[in-house]
């Protein structure tokens, strides 16, 4: 399967993964969640365009400050694929994990998300792409964390961060904190 990465950006930020049209009990996707921006879910906007408009702010904040904190991997005209990431006080709800906190000085996946054609190795190839990203930048280490037993996770499973060269930081019964040098 062919795949392009781009940037997220303003241009493209409608590709975000959206389940909205599935009905309110619906995971409803990336595009209007919050988890990271905001860890009180009563704070959230109730309206998915004001939920929308949040968190294209945040983008809009973060790529302003940081440079590029999102990645979309588009199969065809699709996205299939979605990563974002910063330093850890961009993503205030960092502080509820028993096995954090991450380190200052890393960069932080909040999400690597494959929406469609798992196991094609199309997360794979969003993280190579983030970690190219980020070395160029001269950027420090990356950290995130992985589920041990399910790979629901914004994240996904341990054992795909440690296939791609990321150890165990520490951990508790649900969660590891995970590490990857990129110098």
């Amino acid at each position: 399967m062919q795949v392009e990465i781009a940037d997220l950006s303003e241009a493209n930020f409608q590709h975000l993964p959206d389940w909205s049209a599935h009905g309110a009990g619906y995971d409803l996707g990336c595009k209007f969640c919050l988890y990271w921006e905001e860890p009180d879910r009563a704070r959230w906007p109730q309206s998915l365009p004001a939920r929308e408009a949040t968190k294209r702010e945040w983008f809009g904040r973060v790529a302003g400050e940081f440079g590029v904190c999102g990645k979309l991997a588009f199969a065809g005209p699709k996205a299939v694929a979605y990563a974002q990431f910063s330093p850890p006080h961009y993503l205030p709800n960092l502080a509820g994990y028993e096995c954090g906190p991450p380190s200052s000085d890393a960069v932080f996946v909040a999400c690597l998300f494959v929406a469609e054609c798992q196991r094609r190795g199309i997360g794979s190839t969003l993280l190579q792409e983030v970690a190219m990203d980020l070395r160029a930048r001269d950027l420090p280490p990356m950290e995130t964390f992985a589920r041990k037993r399910s790979a629901n996770n914004p994240s996904g499973p341990l054992q795909f961060w440690l296939k791609h060269g990321f150890s165990v930081v520490r951990e508790d019964d649900e969660f590891a904190l995970v590490r990857r040098e990129l110098r």
